[in-house]
């Protein structure tokens, strides 16, 4: 029972099952779900839920491990998840230095978020190869979403400035 819950959650309620993109579609629920449910719940809500959702994921990850034959599955997309949700909790920081509607933000974040996952520059390509089990699928994603945050406040910065 345990293993199927797990399996739920470290799929995005089954959306890892998509066969085409389902990093991107999983992203893609991420930032829907969070522009709608921005107006319901406080950044500081958001917070606490990707932290929990993380430290699970950890768990969930290395309890059901022993169903996929390859490192880093593509079925397992709550790595994306997390990592799509780090430049989102950032929208407070963009605001101040530019301030626009939230759905810019929240395209921004995406587009940026999947161009860094899917190209994978220096140091994220060296977790992805380097660090293996739950944590290692989880990293390269949250380097990723860490890489969108420097970016667009760099963007901001200079175009609000």
């Amino acid at each position: 029972m345990i293993k199927k819950f797990n399996l739920f959650f470290v799929t995005f309620f089954y959306s890892g099952k998509i066969k085409f993109a389902p990093g991107t579609f999983a992203s893609l629920i991420t930032c829907v779900l969070f522009f709608f449910l921005s107006n319901i719940f406080s950044i500081t809500i958001f917070f606490i839920a990707t932290l929990l959702i993380f430290f699970y994921s950890i768990i969930a990850i290395n309890n059901i491990s022993d169903k996929f034959t390859s490192k880093d599955p593509h079925e397992i997309v709550i790595d994306e998840v997390v990592g799509q949700m780090i430049p989102l909790l950032a929208i407070p920081i963009y605001e101040t230095l530019y301030p626009t509607l939230i759905l810019f933000y929240c395209i921004a974040s995406f587009l940026l978020f999947r161009i860094f996952d899917i190209f994978k520059p220096f140091p994220i390509n060296y977790i992805d190869q380097n660090i293996t089990g739950a944590l290692g699928i989880m990293l390269d994603d949250i380097m990723a979403g860490i890489y969108v945050v420097i970016l667009l406040n760099f963007l901001f910065f200079f175009i609000g400035a």
